[in-house]
């Protein structure tokens, strides 16, 4: 057994002998309140002098003596609490006194401890322990932090468009050529360029320059290939490009001849081919003549003239326009 069961052992043993003499004496209530208050004053000194040996910390006493019988209470830092009791009446005498310090093996939480002990020497103690804090969860902080959120795009997936500033043109069968340029609304990449009908416009795909070769109508388009997590492109509104045909005029020649005007071969002369063509465009060549209506000559004058013209000629690119020309005999007869 260590010092400190001692010491209550022979505490409770001084205190079983002084409530059997009590008893005895029958001492009046004047008498056994002075007495009683002597007895316990000796029977803790013990505990006082082994407190104090172990440096113990002050703590609070409160005495109250019921007509010969009394209840101590003491309590170390608002923790424990002693009583003793037996008969009944009451008188309170509070006082400080050096607490008791239990020896210890470790920390545990702060607790309330009661006990009970009554004159026949029977106890009874309960205990009451706090429970333990609950466990502290820390979380991250997010003070000051930029919520940031990471998302995959698959390659190609993202959409876009591609467009023309202007979606119309109108040239003519012999333009010099001319320059459309698409743009694209998001990402980068290489635009070509293409066009729907070659025997009216070719393009050239990279720089999206536009040579006319034809008459009639094409329409030129533009498309992007995937690019990253872009998607391809195509235009949805192509260039429309309208070429007219070219002015060709076709002159009947004239000439003067010394006789025979029906013998008169008249000729044509061109005017108006465009892009290197020459009368080898025509699908169908022209038909020129002498007019000598009646067999007579249309001059007012010597009746010695007579009118050429030619006609019915042909070519895709061009309209066509006629000229007529003069033929002048010297000797009609």
């Amino acid at each position: 057994m260590n010092e400190l069961f001692d010491v209550e052992v022979e505490e409770k043993d001084r205190r079983k002998g002084a409530f059997a003499w009590f008893h005895k004496k029958k001492i009046s209530g004047a008498k056994a309140l002075a007495i009683g208050a002597a007895s316990i004053v000796a029977l803790s000194a013990p505990v006082v002098i082994f407190a104090s040996r172990n440096n113990s910390p002050l703590a609070s006493s409160e005495t109250t003596v019921l007509s010969g019988d009394y209840v101590t209470t003491t309590t170390l830092d608002g923790e424990s609490t002693t009583s003793l009791v037996s008969g009944s009446g009451k008188k309170t005498m509070n006082g400080k006194v050096p607490g008791l310090v239990l020896p210890i093996r470790g920390s545990a939480p702060t607790g309330t401890t009661s006990t009970t002990l009554v004159a026949d020497g029977s106890s009874t103690s309960t205990s009451v322990v706090a429970p333990p804090a609950p466990p502290i969860v820390l979380s991250p902080s997010t003070t000051g932090a930029v919520p940031t959120t990471t998302t995959t795009i698959a390659p190609g997936s993202i959409s876009r468009t591609i467009s023309f500033a202007s979606t119309s043109a109108v040239k003519t069968y012999g333009d010099t050529p001319f320059t459309v340029s698409a743009s694209v609304s998001i990402g980068i990449g290489d635009i070509t360029y293409a066009s729907s009908n070659s025997n009216v416009c070719t393009i050239d795909a990279v720089s999206g320059q536009v040579s006319i070769v034809g008459t009639g109508s094409c329409e030129i388009s533009a498309s992007i290939p995937a690019s990253g997590t872009y998607a391809a492109a195509n235009t949805l509104v192509p260039v429309s490009v309208t070429v007219n045909k070219a002015s060709l005029t076709i002159t009947a020649s004239s000439a003067y001849i010394a006789y025979s005007p029906r013998l008169y071969v008249v000729t044509a002369s061109y005017k108006g081919f465009v892009n290197g063509d020459d009368s080898s465009v025509l699908t169908t060549l022209p038909t020129c003549v002498v007019l000598i209506p009646g067999g007579f000559d249309i001059s007012s004058v010597g009746r010695h003239t007579y009118a050429t013209s030619c006609s019915g000629a042909v070519a895709p690119n061009y309209d066509i326009s006629y000229v007529g020309g003069l033929l002048s005999v010297s000797n009609w007869s």
